[in-house]
């Protein structure tokens, strides 16, 4: 026997024992470890985007309860429009308190001489 002759079925041999290998020994253990370390990540990763999507929700409907009692509180002041007649009204009524004051100036001036006319009379 030839070394020529026995070549092409040593070639098919290991060919098919390269190919069957890995089917029946399976995956490495080296493989499985780094599957089970990125499987324990992604399950990690998972529940702290679940944590941070609750803990957002939260901090939303809090917000939007604020938001909420802010619209009902502004709901009920004054526009524009009634703080300009206010302030119209408010100015209308600082000129006749004015003028008021004018015109009560001599009756103050006049009770200021009744009493130290009175004074004088009870001291006198």
């Amino acid at each position: 026997m030839n070394l020529n002759d026995w070549a092409p079925w040593v070639a098919i041999a290991i060919a098919a024992a390269s190919f069957l290998y890995p089917i029946f020994n399976g995956r490495s253990k080296k493989i499985d470890a780094r599957l089970a370390s990125i499987e324990e990540t992604q399950k990690h990763d998972r529940e702290q985007a679940l944590l941070r999507t609750v803990a957002v929700q939260a901090e939303t409907a809090a917000v939007r309860d604020r938001v909420t009692k802010l619209e009902t509180e502004v709901e009920h002041l004054p526009d524009k429009d009634v703080t300009h007649r206010l302030e119209m009204l408010l100015a209308g009524v600082q000129t006749e308190v004015r003028g008021l004051s004018e015109r009560v100036k001599p009756i103050a001036a006049m009770a200021d001489r009744i009493q130290e006319a009175m004074v004088d009379k009870v001291m006198g």
